[in-house]
């Protein structure tokens, strides 16, 4: 298994880089850093709400936003410097007068008295904000790499970019093979309910990919192979008919169409029948068992780490936890054990796993109440053993 999840750690390196709307960004890697397209702000702004000022007091009140000497305009916190004003006097530290004709004189503050006095005045640049003085045009305000949020997008929006280079996210097909499956209900008269066209394109999509719907196709050569083919796609990944018998397609179709082999099983326990291969236009195959729990072990060992490289994701480094139980046996000695399990601190604040069952309908009670997959080696999964976790 160790050796499988390395092979697709490494198979695959990051997709070029496109622009992207914001609104198509979303979920995606930053491919280079983002900058400042203007000062920040963009011209003087007031620092505070009071009296722009021009010259000695006191000041006359004018709706002009052109200042003469002994002039004043009332201005909010952020709003740009009239021409010719000089400071910012907060509305706390002045002393409004309405005179003849409506005039209304302005006056500075005496900070001790609290009266008004002719000689009180800011000095010059007190209360702007100069062009700039936030963040200069030209500076970095997002690294590479970093992944696009809504505060990103926030963030970028206010800064007046319209469109971001990104690591373009990998398109992921999924073709469901199995002319039995049902569509709707249980599983019923030797048939199973298909539980995997949802579940593998949600599992895709969360990791960041573009995950297109699921397609159903019996388990014949030909209709396999047309499907391969015509699929427009970074990773194809099917389902079902990966068992090296004469009766499974996948792999004649494989080898029809001279793909490269990277993976042909694996030992763990579930999914063994799990398989990796490459075709000679670059795109890339996992081919993952039928059976729901098993695909789902494919998508975790192989799936996952091969949609992180492409998106130039950095592979996670994967937490320890001890077992305080044993994990399920596996089918043989040298497989490794993908076990369920439930996380949880104990009173030292270390993390313990609790493995689940493989119950229920499909065996999946315990994957889908699971916190995370405990990766119990050979030779190891016994409780008290520390083991290293997948979380989920």
């Amino acid at each position: 298994w160790s050796a499988a999840h390395h092979i697709a750690n490494t198979c695959a390196q990051p997709l070029p880089t496109v622009r992207a709307r914001l609104d198509e960004a979303a979920g995606s890697l930053l491919a280079q850093p983002i900058l400042m397209l203007d000062d920040d702000p963009a011209e003087n702004v007031a620092a505070v709400s009071g009296y722009a000022l021009c010259g000695p007091g006191p000041w006359r009140r004018t709706l002009e936003e052109t200042l003469a000497p002994g002039e004043c305009f009332m201005i909010k916190a952020g709003t740009p410097m009239p021409e010719h004003a000089d400071a910012v006097m907060p509305l706390e530290q002045a002393v409004a007068e309405q005179g003849r004709g409506n005039v209304i004189t302005v006056t500075g503050r005496d900070v001790l008295s609290g009266v008004a006095d002719e000689r009180v005045r800011p000095a010059f640049g007190d209360g702007v904000m100069l062009r700039g003085s936030r963040t200069p045009k030209g500076t970095q305000i997002l690294p590479a790499d970093r992944l696009v949020t809504s505060s990103v997008l926030a963030l970028m929006a206010a800064a007046g970019h319209d469109d971001v280079p990104i690591t373009r996210p990998p398109i992921v097909g999924t073709l469901v093979l199995g002319s039995t499956l049902l569509n709707s209900g249980g599983s019923r008269q030797g048939r199973a309910r298909d539980a995997l066209s949802e579940s593998v394109p949600a599992f895709v999509a969360a990791l960041g990919a573009r995950a297109n719907p699921a397609v159903r196709a019996p388990d014949i050569h030909e209709v396999i192979r047309a499907e391969i083919e015509d699929a427009n796609v970074d990773v194809l990944i099917t389902t079902g008919s990966t068992a090296p018998d004469s009766d499974n397609s996948v792999r004649h179709v494989l080898r029809d169409l001279d793909a490269r082999w990277l993976i042909d099983g694996v030992a763990v326990t579930p999914g063994a029948r799990m398989l990796l291969a490459r075709l000679a236009d670059g795109r890339i195959i996992v081919g993952l068992p039928g059976a729901p729990q098993s695909a789902l072990a494919g998508l975790v060992t192989l799936a996952a780490p091969i949609i992180r490289a492409l998106r130039g994701e950095t592979q996670p480094d994967y937490p320890t936890a001890v077992l305080i139980d044993d994990a399920p046996r596996a089918d043989f000695a040298d497989d490794t054990r993908l076990a369920a399990v439930r996380l949880e601190a104990d009173d030292e604040g270390r993390l313990i796993a609790r493995p689940m069952l493989d119950s229920g309908p499909a065996g999946l009670i315990g994957w889908a109440n699971a916190d995370g997959i405990a990766i119990a080696l050979p030779g190891t999964g016994i409780k008290g053993d520390a083991v290293p976790i997948i979380r989920l």
